[in-house]
């Protein structure tokens, strides 16, 4: 089967209505202005944003241009008016429209996060189509997967350290972020080292010269409280502007035992000396101290029947006042762009960035991959665990891009160098712990740290050159794009005092073609192509070679002239080859005979309407198989964890005028379909429904006084439905997040 995504988004605002589409049209690049210093009053348009609504896509150009002239006009990575996104720079790292990026995007936005009242990224794409995450309640990680792969994150285009182990894995507040992006399928041409599944680019709330001021405080029915801020503007000369987001909250979380700690603050500063050169500087620092809030729970009282009976949502398996885990996180970088003149621009984008994560705790030996159930079915075989780890890295991102015509062709043409520094260390360490008894729980035991058994380290250099050319003739967009990575890994183990060092290259690439009608109708075709370096070696010493992905995907995007609408549908079908499998004649090692596919059919809405409603919906069909293997049970089955069908639909409605005006309501509902939780397909997961609601009140409406003034409450998981998210065996199952309440109140001013 092939995969069919349709994703609608309600895109311009009503500022951006006043007439239909122009036919599309390409014009030679215009003369030079002569520039002058900005008045420090007055609103500056950088050259590079007025080329983007400029010839060579001239489909857009008049509608966003008269957006542009109102204050409507959204940059690739600012905010979103809405739910819609018009443009998102992570398809192809210029300003482009959605509409002539021939991929499957989502953007998820502030408005939705705060109608939803999402604490995570996990809960900030439940709705959105194609993905999937195996731990909603994880404090550690953010668990998800796209087309049924595992994604990394990326911050403003730079992707973010991971420890070897994954262990050490980044998780940033979403008060710190202005919107969520999600690329679908393969995007090494572009990025390097991206799973074929696709990747999911976290965006940072960047300065503006508009004043902004705001102030949240939220509290839960598990005794968490929070309080969120954000404030920035401009500096009186004018061509300085800042922002400081930030939060701080702590503490209980659903599991008894386990409480949450995070503060986290993100400084930045845009220094803007004329029209042409922008310097913007990010920075932010995270803490995190918790525990664990995703147990390891056996199948037998949560998946299966237990004749002891269900264990509860709340249950903790280790032990009060030993169980911890604590992340720091620390980044400092800038964006520089310069535009020479009305073709040339050049862009450098630097981050350091620094990951410390130290976990100890007694859990489930399910999470040690050991029998976890007694044969009584009341007691829980346990065990000590130590991985602190940590990771850091580099990134560098050089583009130069160029803006012509060559006859009837009008070219986008980008020319990419960059460059990635990561290392990583990990200790290991696995002990004994006394069982419990799930029912009538004691806790108190004696625990030993235990001591390091496993210690090793990563440096791992990645260089990569691209060039990425978009064609506009007419309505057609042509795009095409290419890449040279080249890898060096050294991995260390500091208890043998061995080395490994493996050296890989790749080349991938992405073809695609749209034709943009002038009613807002833009179907697409693509191919495209991935790789990721695997680390090991055969039984015979040969290096691992990379695994790679290829695809094809087929789809529409519709964005109605004169609506705030997007809709997107996709078809698609990827294929991963040089899958690690286990060699069956020497144990210990691994050949790369393993193959999978994925496929499906992908449908997406998102909508902002000018009479208060506001409104995402998503439909995902995604078959997964396994197509190459040594182990034969494994041939033919589903990838664990992704669900064969999702769907989500939420909507909020705010009454503009009257007696309830300023009152809102928002309701949604996500279905998650059966999924696997082994490769095997012997533990099956059944699929589940979820829903969640809000009410919320603009003050303003009772009282002018109160202008800014927001009162909400959100539950999720409205009915406190019980269920298994997922499974990876039959002693390590994760419970879902029960009902949460919150309570909230924002001033912005």
């Amino acid at each position: 089967m092939t995969y069919l995504a349709l994703s609608v988004d309600l895109v311009t605002e009503a500022s951006a209505q006043s007439s239909d589409l122009p036919p599309v049209t390409v014009e030679a690049p215009k003369q030079r202005q002569a520039r002058s210093k900005p008045q420090p009053s007055r609103a500056r348009t950088s050259r590079s944003a007025q080329r983007s609504t400029a010839a060579g896509h001239g489909m857009e150009s008049s509608r966003v241009d008269t957006a542009a002239s109102r204050g409507t006009f959204q940059q690739g990575n600012g905010p979103i008016q809405g739910y819609v996104a018009h443009r998102s720079l992570v398809g192809t790292k210029t300003t482009t429209p959605l509409l002539e990026v021939p991929q499957s995007i989502s953007v998820v936005g502030r408005d939705q996060i705060n109608d939803q009242n999402a604490h995570s990224v996990a809960q900030a794409l439940a709705y959105t189509a194609g993905v999937t995450t195996n731990s909603p309640n994880d404090t550690r990680f953010e668990s998800l997967r796209i087309r049924g792969f595992q994604p990394v994150l990326y911050l403003d285009g730079l992707q973010l350290p991971y420890g070897a182990s994954q262990f050490a894995q980044p998780k940033l507040d979403l008060a710190l972020l202005e919107r969520v992006e999600v690329l679908r399928g393969p995007s090494s041409s572009l990025y390097g080292q991206v799973a074929p599944g696709g990747m999911i680019n976290l965006v940072s709330r960047l300065p503006t010269a508009t004043p902004l001021n705001s102030l949240e405080f939220l509290a839960n029915d598990w005794g968490n409280e929070q309080v969120n801020f954000d404030v920035g503007g401009a500096a009186p000369k004018g061509d300085l502007f800042w922002r400081i987001a930030g939060t701080l909250h702590g503490g209980g979380t659903q599991v008894d035992f386990v409480n949450d700690f995070r503060g986290a603050i993100a400084p930045s500063f845009t220094w803007k000396p004329d029209l042409d050169t922008t310097f913007t500087f990010l920075s932010g620092y995270q803490r995190d101290v918790t525990g664990l809030e995703l147990q390891f729970m056996p199948a037998v009282g949560t998946l299966l029947p237990n004749p002891n009976g269900r264990i509860p949502l709340t249950k903790f398996l280790g032990e009060p006042g030993f169980d911890h885990f604590d992340r720091t996180q620390a980044w400092v970088g800038y964006q520089f762009e310069h535009s020479f003149n009305e073709i040339w621009t050049v862009r450098q984008n630097v981050r350091y960035y620094d990951l410390e994560t130290n976990t100890y705790a007694v859990a489930g030996a399910g999470a040690l991959g050991s029998t976890a159930l007694q044969p009584n079915l009341s007691k829980l075989n346990r065990g000590a665990f130590s991985f602190p780890e940590n990771a850091s890295n580099v990134t560098l991102d050089n583009q130069a891009e160029a803006r012509f015509a060559t006859g009837s062709l009008a070219h986008i043409v980008l020319f990419g160098v960059d460059y990635r520094h990561i290392t990583s260390e990990l200790k290991e360490g696995f002990g004994n712990a006394p069982s419990i008894n799930l029912y009538n729980t004691v806790y108190g035991a004696p625990i030993a740290l235990p001591a390091t058994t496993i210690h090793t380290g990563q440096t791992q250099d990645q260089t990569g050159t691209y060039l990425q050319d978009q064609i506009a003739l007419g309505g057609w967009r042509l795009t095409l794009s290419g890449r040279h990575d080249w890898v060096s890994t050294d991995t260390s183990n500091f208890v043998k005092g061995t080395t490994q060092s493996q050296d890989d290259e790749a080349f991938t690439g992405r073809a695609g073609l749209n034709y943009v009608f002038a009613s807002g109708i833009s179907p697409y075709i693509a191919y495209a192509t991935s790789f990721q370096p695997t680390i090991g070696v055969t039984a015979s010493q040969s290096p691992l070679i990379p695994t790679t992905g290829k695809q094809v995907e087929i789809g529409v995007k519709y964005q109605p002239v004169g609506t705030n609408l997007l809709l997107t549908a996709a078809l698609f079908e990827m294929n991963q080859q040089n899958v690690t499998t286990t060699d069956p004649n020497n144990i210990g090692f691994n050949v790369q005979t393993g193959a999978a596919r994925s496929q499906g059919a992908e449908l997406e809405a998102t909508a902002s309407l000018t009479d208060g409603l506001k409104l995402v919906g998503s439909y995902a069909y995604t078959d997964t198989r396994v197509t190459q293997t040594n182990i034969a049970n494994q041939l033919g089955k589903h990838l664990i964890i992704q669900p064969i069908n999702q769907a989500a639909l939420w909507l909020d409605y705010t009454f503009q005028q009257g007696q309830l005006g300023g009152f809102g309501f928002g309701g949604g509902a996500r279905y998650i379909g059966d999924s696997y939780g082994d490769a095997a397909n012997t533990i099956l997961i059944p699929g589940y429904t979820l829903f969640d609601a809000a009410v919320h009140y603009d003050l303003s409406y009772l009282d002018p006084r109160f202008r800014g003034v927001k009162l909400a409450v959100n539950a999720t998981n409205l009915f406190d439905k019980y269920y298994v998210s997922s499974c990876t065996t039959l002693n390590s199952c994760f419970l879902g997040s029960g009902r949460t309440v919150t309570g909230s109140i924002r001033y912005t001013w």
